[in-house]
C-alpha cells in the first residue's frame, strides 16, 4: 500500500511540474485504439436486413506542431471486422491526414483537444472481394499529461464513411483511449 501511495504521489508531483510539448516545431507520435459494436438495419428493394458487427481499430499517428497548440499529421489505420454471417471477417488499412488543436496553453496538465481527419480505407473480406471507403472523422477528447512528454487521451469520435462498392453510408460514434509522446525540438 505504501508503494502505491509513493508512486501516486510521485506521478502527481511530476505532473504538476510538467510542461507539455505542444509548441511550434515539436513532434507528436502515438496512437489510439477503439472497439465498436453495433447493429445496422437497411432496406434493399422490399427486403429489410439487420446485421450486427464488431470492429477493432488501431490507429498509430504522427503529427507536427506548425504553431503552438496546432498540429498536422497523418493516421495509419488498421482494422479488423467481424460482421454477422459466415466468412465475413475483414482486415483493412487506411491513411487519413488530420489537423488537431489543443485548447489550453502548454503548461496545463489537462488539455482538451479537437481533431478532424479525412481518409481513404481499403480492406479484404474473408469471403472474397474488397471493401473501399472514404470517411471523415471528428474526434474530441482530453489529454492528461503525465509529464512533459507523455499524454494519455480519452476520446469520443464521430465517423461517417461511404462504402464505394455499394454507396452505403455508415455513421457511428465510438469511444477510445490513446497515448501520445510529444518530442521536444532541440
Amino acid at each position: 500500500m505504501k508503494k502505491i501511495k509513493l508512486v501516486l504521489t510521485a506521478t502527481i508531483l511530476c505532473a504538476i511540474a510538467s510542461n507539455a510539448q505542444i509548441t511550434t516545431g515539436n513532434w507528436m507520435v502515438g496512437g489510439s485504439g477503439s472497439f465498436t459494436n453495433y447493429k445496422n438495419t437497411y432496406q434493399d428493394n422490399t427486403t429489410e436486413t439487420t446485421y450486427t458487427s464488431s470492429y477493432l481499430d488501431l490507429s498509430p499517428n504522427v503529427g507536427y506542431f506548425v504553431v503552438d497548440n496546432f498540429s498536422i499529421g497523418s493516421v495509419v489505420g488498421f482494422s479488423f471486422g467481424n460482421p454477422s454471417g459466415p466468412d465475413n471477417n475483414s482486415l483493412g488499412f487506411g491513411l487519413a491526414p488530420f489537423v488537431r488543436y489543443y485548447f489550453r496553453k502548454s503548461d496545463k496538465i489537462i488539455n482538451p483537444f479537437l481533431q478532424a481527419s479525412y481518409g481513404f480505407y481499403s480492406g479484404k473480406r474473408q469471403s472474397g472481394g474488397y471493401n473501399k471507403s472514404s470517411e471523415y472523422k471528428l474526434k474530441g477528447g482530453t489529454a492528461f499529461f503525465l509529464n512533459s512528454s507523455v499524454a494519455v487521451e480519452f476520446t469520443i469520435e464521430y465517423n461517417s464513411s461511404i462504402k464505394i462498392f455499394n454507396n452505403n453510408q455508415y455513421d457511428n460514434f465510438t469511444t477510445g483511449i490513446g497515448l501520445q509522446i510529444h518530442l521536444e525540438k532541440e
